[in-house]
């Protein structure tokens, strides 16, 4: 099969076309045809060598975590599935995974996939998998979020951040406010943000009055330590990036009446279905560009620099 594979750490420059051998589905798995894919940070992250436990580490690699497609066959123990089934899903970010959805076919649990919406593009539906899920678990299973919660969410410009208001709205907040900058601050105001705060002309701390049962730091820009004094008694701050900060944060934390997590997304069925729902009801993906495998490194340029609003989703033809 062909595959879009980076050959060495280093430079967005190192992808390249490559043959790799078709794989077999083993017991419990599913074999995919990819018809989608999408971008996010960790693949950048991964090429430049930035942080290399995101993924396994054997060359050539193929990247790219969120897909959809069609199942071409299936392994022994598996009944939930079967050849024909349009599925979407997304690989774990874990060393242990080989595998990457810039690639005709993937093998993948069939615990990390659920059914496709039929009326839901296999574009929305990779774009959707590790952004809504992401949210879903740190509002969740981190900030354990309940129905009445006033929420605080930053980076409403990328993935993770634009689908995170709508996430908290369909969980139960009663209130969002959104630090963005730009085509962002539009985007989360129209898809249920109570206030939106521009970080690059505001104080952020000064305009996000009152206090927060849970604070996603979508963006890991802030720390705990920022934040505080406006989390409520058991508010949680959840942070997408742990760091030499966070550790120290959450030692301070254990005497605090906060606390403070991390969010390592994980890919679960039960999860994924509740996520196929919320696309047949209506969630909002926000896609700024769909575009072709091949042009996966200029597109992963764009998203370092910052210029993303939203989710780019990857056609996997080639």
């Amino acid at each position: 099969m062909k595959a879009l594979c980076l050959t060495r750490y280093g430079s967005l420059n190192y992808f390249r076309l490559t043959e790799l051998p078709d794989p077999t589905p083993g017991v419990q798995e599913v074999l995919v045809q990819v018809h989608a894919s999408a971008l996010n940070p960790s693949d950048f992250k991964v090429a430049l060598g930035e942080i290399k436990f995101l993924h396994g580490r054997r060359f050539p690699m193929p990247l790219g975590n969120d897909f959809s497609g069609v199942v071409v066959s299936v392994g022994e123990s598996v009944t939930d599935f079967r050849a024909g089934d349009e599925v979407f899903g997304f690989l774990p970010y874990s060393p242990s995974n080989q595998r990457g959805a810039f690639a005709e076919k993937l093998v993948t649990r069939s615990e990390c996939i659920a059914h496709k919406p039929s009326s839901t593009s296999h574009s929305i539906a990779a774009a959707s998998a590790t952004a809504v899920i992401t949210a879903m678990q740190a509002f969740r299973d981190i900030g354990k979020l309940k129905p009445g919660g006033r929420v605080l969410v930053t980076g409403v410009s990328g993935g993770v951040g634009s689908v995170a208001v709508q996430v908290a709205l369909r969980l139960g907040a009663s209130e969002v406010v959104a630090i963005g900058s730009d085509k962002g601050l539009d985007l989360a105001k129209k898809l249920g943000a109570k206030l939106v705060i521009d970080r690059k002309h505001e104080d952020v701390f000064a305009s996000a009055s009152g206090s927060f049962d849970v604070i996603f730091d979508a963006a890991a820009a802030y720390r705990w330590s920022q934040w505080k004094s406006r989390l409520k008694s058991n508010g949680t701050y959840v942070t997408t990036l742990p760091s030499v900060a966070f550790a120290v944060d959450k030692m301070k934390s254990f005497v605090s009446s906060s606390s403070v997590g991390f969010i390592g997304v994980k890919p679960k069925s039960k999860d994924l279905k509740i996520l196929a729902e919320w696309l047949e009801s209506g969630l909002t993906i926000s896609l700024d560009a769909t575009v072709p495998v091949s042009d996966v490194p200029q597109a992963l340029a764009r998203l370092k620099r910052g210029e993303v609003v939203g989710k780019i989703a990857v056609n996997v033809t080639f």
